[in-house]
């Protein structure tokens, strides 16, 4: 049992209406489940009405009913079927976040939050990998990092949990705060601030305000762990964040980030075949804990190193790293990490290498990509099938010229791009290497047939682009075609 009905009606601050023959009482009706699909319901669950711009959870409450709910969460009455009992909130998303803010302190698990403009799904699923070395972890899957995905993975919680890892996506101001007002982090991350959605908020300022909202829901004495490689957030997080919070820092250099009452940083920095080993410590009020034997991550550049360090400051504040064979089992969590589908995964075909980086795209995400690709792909012919960068607004000409010029440092073969942009990375590039060889493309279609052309056995593709562009699906399409 989750709840009871009466807990429900209580935490979204709902109506009970009851349209059954026999008397029915809510504090008796217990709840094991909380959905809000019909195809995938379980006896039991609660069923969440959730509207959009294309659909109305309501027409579905009768599925709900059939299919096993023991009641419903309705913003209208007549959406209660016959013989059912139901919740009637006045927005239904709001009521799943509030019964999920509910939920969040009667699990009683400590809660990691992590946002940022790049790698936040990354360095999520390291924290949970190594935090899952010796504690019960649940944490965000997929890209549920919205109001209704975050709220739906604190729901999915096992009573048994003992950290909670979320994710918090946005794309405006005010989205992180409403997220984090749900989550109540004992510990918050931001990786960096970058110009993801910069056409929507207007400047970096305003995106590194709107990143730190995640600091509003702090619970008393949260802890706030930030990027220290980034001066300027730093300082505005140390000046702004409230006198009841503390403030951490991460830094993939080997000083400690100055006037930090607890930094991370990693030293001895060396770069392998498979990405880059380093050891870490900690500096805290003077004071310092090393972690000892090199940590490998395969990954290069600092941003990888960075990632790992998030993790390791929060395994040290959840009271594990303490022993050698706890440190050891951390790095075997590190060492045999993956990337995921549509982030740098690496799938050696029949005939070539294919790495699939192509859920989104910034020009941090951009620079990240060619870096790694380069050095994964060394003895190779190395392809790179480009689209463009999105929610740039009035800077995306620059963003992708800037773009072209940092692809231009890393000596690719052959180029195959396309986006209203493609001119402008053309341009950049071309400042760098005139004679790097770039193929302007008119769609995603065209990119598709060029590529199949010029590729050869023994070369490595790295697909990057916005999700709108459909190379996720170009990635997996070249990958059958070096199996077959």
């Amino acid at each position: 049992m989750m709840f009871t009905l009466e807990e429900i009606k209580r935490a979204t601050g709902g109506k009970t209406v009851y349209k059954t023959k026999e008397p029915v009482y809510a504090a008796f009706v217990n709840v094991s489940g909380v959905s809000t699909d019909t195809r995938t319901i379980k006896e039991g669950d609660v069923f969440f009405a959730l509207r959009g711009d294309r659909f109305n959870g309501g027409d579905y409450t009768a599925t709900a009913v059939e299919n096993g709910a023991c009641a419903v969460v309705v913003d209208n009455a007549e959406y209660v079927p016959d013989g059912a009992v139901g919740i009637v909130v006045s927005d239904t998303t709001k009521a799943l976040g509030l019964l999920a803010a509910y939920y969040r302190f009667k699990l009683g698990a400590k809660v990691i939050a992590v946002t940022g403009s790049v790698g936040k799904t990354t360095t999520r699923t390291i924290i949970a990998d190594v935090l899952r070395t010796g504690l019960r972890v649940h944490s965000t899957k997929a890209n549920n990092n919205n109001e209704i995905g975050m709220s739906k993975t604190i729901l999915s919680a096992p009573e048994d949990t003992e950290i909670l890892v979320v994710e918090m996506g946005m794309r405006g101001k005010g989205e992180i705060s409403l997220l984090t007002n749900i989550a109540r982090p004992d510990i918050a991350v931001i990786t960096n601030v970058g110009y993801s959605h910069i056409g929507r908020l207007g400047s970096r300022d305003d995106i590194m305000r709107a990143k730190m909202e995640i600091a509003d829901g702090l619970t008393d004495g949260g802890i706030l762990i930030v990027n220290g490689d980034d001066p300027r957030l730093f300082e505005h997080a140390r000046r702004i964040l409230p006198i009841n919070n503390l403030i951490a820092a991460v830094s993939s250099s080997e000083k400690a980030v100055e006037l930090c009452p607890e930094c991370i940083n990693a030293y001895d920095v060396e770069e392998t075949d498979e990405g880059t080993e380093f050891c870490a410590r900690i500096t805290r009020l003077g004071k310092t804990i090393d972690f000892g034997d090199k940590f490998s991550v395969r990954m290069f550049g600092s941003a990888g190193v960075r990632n790992v360090l998030f993790a390791l400051l929060c395994a040290h504040i959840c009271g594990l790293a303490a022993t050698d064979e706890s440190l050891d089992l951390i790095r075997e969590a590190v060492s045999s990490g993956k990337a995921m589908d549509g982030r740098g995964a690496i799938t050696q075909t029949k005939r070539y290498m294919i790495v699939n980086d192509a859920y989104n795209a910034s020009p941090e995400s951009m620079e990240n990509a060619f870096l790694n690709f380069s050095k994964r792909a060394k003895g190779r012919r190395k392809i790179l099938a480009l689209g463009g960068m999105l929610e740039l607004g009035d800077y995306s000409p620059e963003l992708h010229e800037m773009t072209g010029k940092a692809c231009a440092e890393y000596g690719f073969d052959k180029v195959f791009i396309t986006g209203e942009n493609a001119d402008d990375f053309i341009k950049g590039a071309h400042m760098i290497d005139k004679d790097l060889e770039i193929s302007r493309c008119r769609d995603s279609s065209e990119v598709s047939s060029s590529l199949s052309d010029y590729v050869e056995d023994g070369d490595a593709i790295l697909f990057k682009a916005s999700h709108s562009f459909g190379f996720e699906e170009l990635a997996e399409e070249f990958i059958k075609k070096g199996d077959s």
